[in-house]
């Protein structure tokens, strides 16, 4: 005699499967890892290279900074302008489409 298949009372089969991890997803996870290395890895060779002292004038604050650190932080305000920027263009094209 086989057991019944369990089910519940929506008529649904209640057995649970399991299935193996997506491999794809960890393979990119892993990739994505190393990228990130990669790139953190340049970024302090990058500032350690660039050490030279520049001052830096801007709505009248004056900083001495390293070279290497104002670009970084330069590079880091481009890139957080444009991910604002497009966060309000994404949400402009929404509030068009639910307008009309």
């Amino acid at each position: 005699m086989t057991n019944p298949t369990p089910i519940n009372e929506t008529g649904t089969d209640t057995t649970t499967t399991t299935t193996a991890p997506n491999k794809g997803r960890r393979v990119s996870t892993i990739i994505g890892l190393i990228i990130a290395a990669v790139l953190v890895v340049a970024f302090i060779v990058f500032v350690t290279q660039n050490t030279e002292q520049v001052q830096i004038e801007f709505f009248g604050l004056n900083l001495d900074l390293a070279q290497g650190v104002a670009l970084l932080l330069a590079a880091v305000v481009g890139f957080l302008i444009a991910v604002l920027g497009a966060g309000v263009l994404r949400l402009r094209s929404k509030v068009r489409r639910r307008r009309s």
